[in-house]
Order: structure tokens, then sequence, then C-alpha cells
């Protein structure tokens, strides 16, 4: 019995591990904007900068994505309450 525990434990904590970066990639697509392919935009980060982002990268938008995209960096929001 506490073998098939451990067992399921370790397949938990696996699939954990697998699945982070996935998570934490979504996560920073919430703060992107895309602006269009990377193979278009000479530099993506210094067109974002010229477009009043912060910056940009060239990501694959989704996982099963062949070609990147250029992403700019959003700006926080300040709200004065």
């Amino acid at each position: 019995m506490a073998s098939s525990s451990k067992c399921f434990f370790f397949v938990f904590l696996c699939l954990a591990a697998l699945l982070t970066p996935y998570l934490a990639e979504a996560e920073d697509r919430s703060k992107l904007i895309p602006i269009g392919p990377c193979l278009e935009i000479r530099d993506c980060s210094q067109t974002c900068i010229e477009s009043q982002f912060l910056g940009g990268k060239c990501i694959k938008w989704y996982p099963d994505s062949i070609k990147e995209t250029c992403a700019c960096f959003v700006k926080p929001s300040i709200s004065h309450v």
C-alpha cells in the first residue's frame, strides 16, 4: 500500500514538473501584445520600444506554432485610487 501511494506521489510530482513551464509561459503571455510575425519585423524589441512599449521578444504564441510572433511587453498600469 505504501508503495502505491509513493508511486502516485511521484507521478503527480512529474506531471507538475512537466506542466510548470507551460503555465509560466501562459502567465507571461498575459503581459504581452502580439504585433506580427518575427520574420517580417527586423528588430522585435526595438520596434516595440518605438511603439511605446517596454520592449519585446519573439515567442511561439501557441505551443504548436511553427513560426514565432513578435510580442511587446505591456507597461504596468498606474491607477490612482
